[in-house]
């Protein structure tokens, strides 16, 4: 779903340019052309009955194009048998009314995706909105908290700082006592201090006739200075010139999340599905090009598989009539093989030939064979068999640079081709399969 937010109208266009990108190269023989219309055919049927109806609608339309259009401008056109035009005008008119049924049903899905996308936009866009208010909020809650905070710090601060004004005003007021009556004030080791102006008189003599004997008479007790007041020390104000720093909360790390892509998702340099080749497919090959090998003679095949939930498989190598040389291979008979690959209802996956005495690597006439096949389909693979240095290359032209060259060139035999960086490169998209089992044909016994 990752084309939803794209409308449906426009979804359906750009799907049906995707399958109008075909070209016709005059170098190429038409017959091969009109095969690769089959294969098309046979590409589109396997996709429909997956129900991969993006895949199957593109296909359709490569045919259609290529049928109705491109091959009417290669000039081997008017030599083709009237028969095989008809055959193909045919199967051309199904693949219209397959692709059109197509039209329908797709639309309906990218509605359907569009619709639910839309949907999403809008959860998204109303839980970005609570989540922005729930923060804002937050902010708001935590400003209030620090006001308060400050505010109470502030209130503590001022109250200390009136205290100590008030213990300063009754220091001074003490101070200011002691010091009015200190020329009053007496010391007295044995007693409290007291003003001397307030000592008692000596007591008077008292004579008591009855008795004949001389008493004094009591004195009233004289009150006593009160004592100076004490002042605790511990109300001394703190620093009013220390500002208050209140505790900041450091944000907390939001985790992130992974995932793993599926195994029908290709996870290669160029996004291409999948192609399963069996391990043991090269050992088997060089068996039966063993003779020719030794007698440094190239021996080639063509690769053909199925294809299940978007990954390829390689079931059958046919080895068809072919002439060998030292460094080339030529098949014979090629309306042969077509017979071959609608009996197994096989899918065409690319070549594969030796080199027995060179190491695996693609030429310029392995380049310009291989050009074909990777027209047709992307993945195609070409395998090559190094005898003499024991080597097993899987390659592919450059989609880019390396298409574009060998499509423009019109030179036949082998000539130079630019090699910084080079025209092919080695497939990431294949892998060995131990698992999978394939059938070799070996056609080169057969009676021409």
């Amino acid at each position: 779903m990752a084309s939803s937010h794209i409308e449906p109208t426009v979804r359906l266009r750009n799907l049906f340019d995707k399958g109008s990108a075909v070209d016709v190269n005059r170098n190429i023989p038409i017959r091969r052309y009109y095969r690769s219309c089959q294969e098309l055919i046979r590409m589109a049927g396997v996709y429909f009955e997956e129900k991969n109806y993006e895949n199957s609608y593109v296909f359709y339309a490569k045919f259609i194009v290529l049928s109705f259009e491109k091959l009417k401008t290669h000039p081997e056109f008017n030599k083709v048998p009237p028969a095989e035009k008809a055959a193909n005008k045919k199967t051309l008119k199904i693949a219209f009314d397959r692709a059109e049924k197509l039209k329908p049903a797709l639309k309906r899905k990218y509605e359907e995706e569009y619709k639910r996308y839309k949907e999403n936009q809008k959860k998204l866009e109303l839980q970005a909105k609570q989540e922005e208010e729930k923060r804002k909020k937050e902010e708001e809650e935590e400003r209030k908290r620090k006001e308060e905070i400050k505010k109470k710090a502030e209130e503590e601060q001022m109250n200390a700082f009136i205290q100590e004004q008030k213990r300063k005003e009754l220091e001074l007021e003490r101070l200011a006592i002691v010091a009015e009556f200190a020329d009053k004030v007496k010391i007295d080791d044995s007693g409290p201090l007291v003003p001397a102006d307030f000592a008692p008189p000596p007591p008077e003599p008292f004579n008591d006739i009855a008795t004949n004997t001389t008493t004094y008479k009591p004195q009233p007790a004289v009150a006593t200075a009160p004592a100076l007041p004490s002042y605790d020390r511990s109300l001394k104000p703190v620093d009013l010139t220390n500002n208050y720093q209140p505790e900041v909360k450091q944000p907390t790390a939001t985790p992130t999340s992974s995932f793993a892509a599926s195994l029908t998702q290709s996870k290669n340099k160029y996004g291409l599905r999948t192609i399963l080749s069996p391990a043991d497919l090269p050992t088997k090959f060089m068996q039966l090009a063993h003779g020719n090998t030794s007698r440094n003679i190239e021996t080639c095949g063509v690769l053909f598989g199925k294809l299940a939930n978007e990954v390829f498989v390689i079931t059958h190598v046919l080895i068809p009539h072919q002439k060998g040389a030292p460094d080339s291979c030529d098949t014979t008979r090629e309306e042969d093989m077509w017979d071959f690959q609608d009996q197994y209802d096989g899918i065409c996956l690319g070549w594969i030939h030796t080199h027995p005495s060179q190491t695996a690597f693609l030429s310029s006439v392995d380049m310009h064979t291989h050009y074909p096949y990777q027209c047709l389909m992307p993945e195609s693979v070409a395998i090559v068999c190094s005898g003499k240095f024991n080597e097993v290359g899987y390659f592919m032209l450059d989609p880019g640079r390396g298409m574009n060259e060998i499509g423009k060139c019109r030179k036949p035999g082998f000539h130079p081709h630019p090699t910084t960086p080079p025209l092919f490169e080695s497939c990431d998209h294949v892998k060995p399969s131990p698992t999978d089992a394939v059938h070799i044909v070996d056609w080169r016994l057969k009676p021409m």
